[in-house]
């Protein structure tokens, strides 16, 4: 379908090997809360039953693939909850998976992202999402598809793909040199005086993840790898990625791993969790090594 080493799948080359993938939607939908008072985020598995790719099965980010118990939305969920999931969606140990979402392609890297930090690697994104399987003039279909049968997918602890609190402490205050980037947009990450516990986290600087997608929110490496330059981004430094949930983090972390930089991690908490705590300092305006780039 790609490359060997790409993680991500065109539409025809996906539709012309439907039957030998496992098809996941990792779409999340995202409505305004019942008070009024901002955005939560629930299930996709309505949007999924509207409209779908033939033979494509709902992972559910928000009560699957997250763990339940954690007080911040999509936190990594443990090994066996993971595989459990895996696992009621068909996957087998030697399958090959392919993830969309019907947004931006970010819902889809999360659930890559998770998968690959618990050992199972087989996993790709349809690139541009369902947006570029439609623009493509392919067949897609609503309901749902009947269970699988049940996969034999292990998974190992997914601790290694992700940073937690304590350290990300040592990133803001200096102690810890290695590199930080929040993938927020950038009115996100500048904050405002007047917007109480916005801003960025000292010390990290800013690569909107949206600023990487082109014509229907799809990645090239071209784009990547011109950004990435430009903000100094580079295999072997480590660098860690946040957002609001680590979720455009993630797309942040397929992009990159298109133009070969795999040592990234994720903070898992981001500012869901670091903004929780008013103790923890946020930076508003830009930051003293950020850097400004346009989109071209």
């Amino acid at each position: 379908m790609t490359s060997r080493t790409s993680a991500l799948v065109d539409a025809v080359p996906l539709y012309d090997r439907l039957d030998d993938v496992i098809v996941l939607d990792a779409t999340v939908d995202r409505r305004t809360a019942p008070d009024g008072g901002g955005k939560v985020f629930v299930s996709g598995l309505g949007l999924h039953t509207e409209r779908r790719v033939p033979g494509a099965h709902f992972a559910d980010l928000v009560a699957g693939f997250s763990d339940p118990a954690a007080p911040f939305p999509f936190t990594c969920p443990s090994p066996s909850r993971i595989a459990a999931q895996a696992r009621g969606l068909g996957i087998r140990e030697d399958s090959t998976v392919v993830v969309y979402d019907r947004l931006t392609g970010a819902w889809a890297a999360r659930l890559w992202w998770v998968l690959r930090a618990a050992g199972i690697t087989r996993v790709h994104v349809l690139n541009g999402g369902l947006t570029a399987w439609e623009a493509a003039g392919l067949p897609v279909t609503d309901g749902r598809e009947p269970a699988p049968a049940p996969g034999n997918v292990v998974a190992r602890p997914a601790a290694d793909g992700f940073v937690d609190l304590g350290r990300m402490k040592r990133i803001a205050d200096g102690s810890d040199p290695t590199p930080a980037v929040c993938a927020l947009r950038r009115s996100e990450y500048l904050g405002a005086p007047d917007q109480p516990r916005s801003g960025h986290i000292p010390r990290t600087t800013s690569l909107p993840y949206a600023d990487l997608l082109g014509p229907g929110n799809t990645l090239t490496r071209e784009r990547t790898a011109r950004l990435a330059r430009a903000h100094g981004i580079r295999a072997g430094d480590g660098t860690v990625l946040y957002c609001g949930g680590a979720v455009n983090a993630a797309g942040l972390a397929l992009a990159l791993h298109e133009i070969g930089i795999d040592d990234v991690f994720l903070y898992d908490g981001s500012l869901a969790q670091w903004r929780a705590d008013p103790a923890l300092p946020l930076v508003v305006g830009p930051g003293e090594d950020d850097v400004t780039v346009g989109r071209g």
